[in-house]
């Protein structure tokens, strides 16, 4: 079977689409990647990662015209843009670490002006754990003035970074709902900067931490937070809401829990390479088999398809069966449109619906922490 080139790149412009890249910029890059001749791996990636470095340049140029003017609205919008640029280079799987972590960089510095550029307050902030630093920021709904908040503390898996958890923040500061977004291990500037690799320690250290860093902030209430993630984040929320059963809810959006996936459907690019055997821990798989345990009761919303390639009906039920309390599912009937064989992606389901998706999501928590329930 012959595939379209651009098939290739299926999970890299799914997500760049989830965190907002403008789609006529992804087709107009696309179709460049379309007329390569040879399928090569590295003239995909020079393709892509130039096309999106002169977009980079003029969006800078737009948005330097823009503050020079005091147009602050537009140079928030070009810098957001920026960041999707960057973000969408970040997302492939490069050999070349060195490499890597130069494209991060991009991504992180031009976060860090955008958010410069933002109405409400978006503070960097240092977790620390016991295998060194995780970096985070703390999304407040307004200025952070205010001396308490909800709190909600928000997850991802491999490949993902704080700066992309901006789409699990935003719909919640809406509600009036402060969010932190950390780089959990194996991802962002927690793998890249401190070498904070992914694993079952790791991820328990960082649960502990963050719950602790919430403790010593008086303007986070720590009785009143909820665990929200996405993918292996959705495994990692369910965990966490284990280890703290005071916490009032609990959202799953697609959760992968890497011991109940199949290892046969995952990947290879997830599984071999330089890019991904660096994020991950020694003895990996029997270091994460620590999240499958225990239970909770709190309120639980889970979003699944039965195309979720990765893990199974009955390892879905599996984990819906672990949770005792009140909960809810949200089923995604759709198929997803970004498949192609090698290339599935394991939240590509429910993730081409969260634009509806994360209203859904987002009610759920804020019912709980707003006191509407």
């Amino acid at each position: 079977m012959k595939w379209a080139i651009r098939d290739l790149l299926n999970p890299v412009v799914t997500r760049s689409l989830l965190y907002g890249s403008d789609p006529f910029d992804i087709e107009y890059i696309l179709k460049k990647v379309d007329a390569i001749k040879v399928m090569s791996g590295k003239q995909i990636q020079a393709v892509w990662l130039g096309e999106w470095g002169e977009k980079i340049k003029r969006y800078t140029e737009l948005m330097e015209k823009a503050e020079s003017a005091g147009r602050r609205i537009a140079a928030r919008a070009y810098a957001k843009m920026i960041t999707q640029c960057h973000y969408a280079c970040f997302m492939i799987n490069i050999e070349d670490l060195e490499h890597k972590r130069e494209i991060y960089a991009g991504l992180q510095e031009s976060y860090k002006h955008y958010i410069s550029l933002c109405d409400n307050k978006v503070e960097y902030v240092e977790i620390d754990t016991p295998f060194g630093k995780v970096p985070a920021y703390i999304h407040y709904p307004d200025d952070g003035s205010k001396k308490s908040y909800p709190v909600v503390l928000t997850y991802s898996g491999i490949g993902s970074c704080k700066e992309e958890l901006e789409m699990l923040s935003d719909p919640l500061n809406e509600r009036g709902i402060a969010v932190i977004t950390p780089d959990m291990p194996g991802a962002g500037a927690a793998i890249i900067s401190n070498n904070i690799k992914c694993g079952g320690p790791q991820l328990e250290s960082a649960f502990e931490a963050i719950y602790k860093f919430v403790e010593d902030r008086p303007e986070l209430d720590e009785n009143n937070m909820a665990n929200f993630g996405l993918c292996m984040g959705g495994g990692y929320a369910f965990r966490a809401t284990v280890k703290r059963p005071t916490v009032k809810a609990c959202v799953s959006l697609f959760p992968l829990l890497m011991n109940f996936a199949d290892q046969s459907s995952i990947p290879i690019w997830m599984k071999k390479g330089k890019w991904s055997s660096y994020q991950y821990s020694d003895d990996y798989l029997d270091g994460m088999r620590v999240l499958e345990e225990g239970t909770h009761g709190v309120d639980f919303l889970m979003a699944y398809s039965d195309d979720d390639n990765w893990m199974s009906p009955e390892a879905t039920q599996k984990l819906w069966d672990k949770a005792l309390g009140e909960k809810e599912k949200i089923y995604i009937a759709e198929k997803p449109s970004y498949v192609s064989e090698e290339t599935i992606m394991h939240a590509m389901p429910v993730g081409e619906q969260y634009h509806w998706v994360k209203h859904e999501a987002a009610d759920f928590i804020s019912a709980r922490l707003n006191g509407g329930k």
